[in-house]
């Protein structure tokens, strides 16, 4: 096995494991790297009024737009959803997008996780970094990656586009797993069912404004946050109205912090993996990990 990687001023490194035709990127501690949302943002989703008429999520009429995740833009020149899909881009309301905290979560910020500083005649933004959980936008991060790869290491241009087209193969079958279950005619629609479950915390919006899975969270983008007994009061309030039975949390969460709900609802403790660290199996990888993640909701929601 061989690895290389080379440090490269204002971009961080860039590294390639041959043997195992893996990608990847990490930053030096003085770099950092923010998806950033306005006001507005991906909020509260139990604002949409029945998530039995799907069609709701993917035409949104004038309000939908193509957002380019890898410069965060709107394509003006992309009008349809499958255009816009089949070019890897996100089909997303006009006002929407990765990035907003759910209403109840906007008292956990305190420590500047999740928003960015403004000036005084700046509007402050919050940002959701989990953008690799939505395997189009990762996609589009493996293409960058290659790119950069193959500019530093032009000797390999031909192995890198060859791993590259590999491993984006794996990324769209993936986008089709979560499709098969969460699109339109999906598994959860098929069975009537709505796409909705409770986290501890948010870190999963590209997943939700990609899919349409409607997600309340215990707390905000800080992992580490502490629900305030309101907020608490809020989510069992929700998961007993919606005969919710699991409660998702990530693969290191502390469980004590949410006993009290699972005393008070009853409901089972699943894991949605945010690959934030590495996993507790040696042999799981992104790909293994984001389809257990598919399987749990599934079997969370029941479809």
């Amino acid at each position: 096995m061989t690895t290389r990687e080379e440090e490269h001023q204002g971009i961080g490194f860039v590294a390639f494991t041959s043997k195992k035709r893996r990608y990847g990127f990490a930053l030096p501690s003085d770099i950092e790297m923010f998806i950033l949302m306005g006001e507005g943002g991906h909020d509260d989703h139990d604002d949409h009024d029945d998530h039995d008429d799907h069609d709701d999520h993917d035409d949104h009429g004038d309000d939908m737009v193509c957002y380019d995740m890898s410069t965060h833009t709107v394509d003006s020149s992309i009008t349809a959803e499958e255009d816009c899909e089949a070019a890897g881009l996100m089909w997303t309301a006009a006002n929407s997008g990765p990035g907003g905290d759910d209403d109840h979560d906007g008292d956990h910020d305190e420590d500047g996780h999740g928003e960015i500083d403004a000036g005084e005649d700046e509007e402050a933004f919050e940002y959701d970094p989990h953008s690799w959980l939505d395997p189009l936008s990762f996609n589009e991060q493996l293409n960058l990656v290659k790119e950069k790869m193959t500019l530093t290491f032009p000797e390999g241009a031909e192995i890198f586009a060859s791993n590259a087209a590999a491993y984006s193969v794996d990324l769209i079958q993936l986008h089709s797993n979560f499709q098969d279950a969460f699109g339109d005619q999906g598994s959860c629609e098929a069975a009537g069912l709505d796409a909705s479950i409770v986290a501890n915390h948010n870190a999963y919006s590209y997943i939700s404004v990609r899919y349409g899975v409607d997600i309340m969270t215990v707390h905000g983008l800080d992992p580490e946050g502490e629900p305030s007994p309101a907020e608490v009061a809020e989510v069992v309030e929700h998961i007993k109205e919606e005969g919710i039975t699991v409660l998702f949390v990530e693969e290191y969460t502390d469980q004590t912090a949410v006993q009290s709900i699972v005393e008070e609802t009853g409901v089972q403790i699943k894991v949605l993996y945010t690959m934030e660290m590495r996993p507790t199996d040696s042999d799981d990888d992104y790909i293994s990990m984001m389809n257990k993640n598919v399987q749990n909701m599934v079997a969370g929601i029941g479809c």
